[in-house]
């Protein structure tokens, strides 16, 4: 299953899949942006989570986290040089 999903203003794509043990996983792509998620980025793909939507928040967060990353660097950049 594909979602789409906007963090800052960014799109993010979610991608969910089952895999053979029933679990979940999902993995994320952000347009425009150098990244593509493998899937297994902080997930053991030999477990997955219980549910799609654990899967799908988990993936989210992680592209929020990628999203937010370089705006804090600049904003570090930007206090050192104050």
């Amino acid at each position: 299953m594909t979602e789409t999903c906007y963090s800052k203003g960014q799109k993010v794509i979610l991608v969910t899949s089952q895999i053979k043990n029933g679990k979940w996983l999902c993995k994320f792509s952000i347009p425009g942006f150098g990244h593509l998620d493998a899937g297994l980025q902080g997930q053991d793909s030999s477990k997955g989570y219980k549910t799609e939507w654990e899967a799908r928040t988990n993936a989210f967060q992680r592209a929020k986290l990628l999203l937010e990353g370089p705006e804090d660097m600049i904003q570090g950049h930007l206090l050192e040089r104050a």
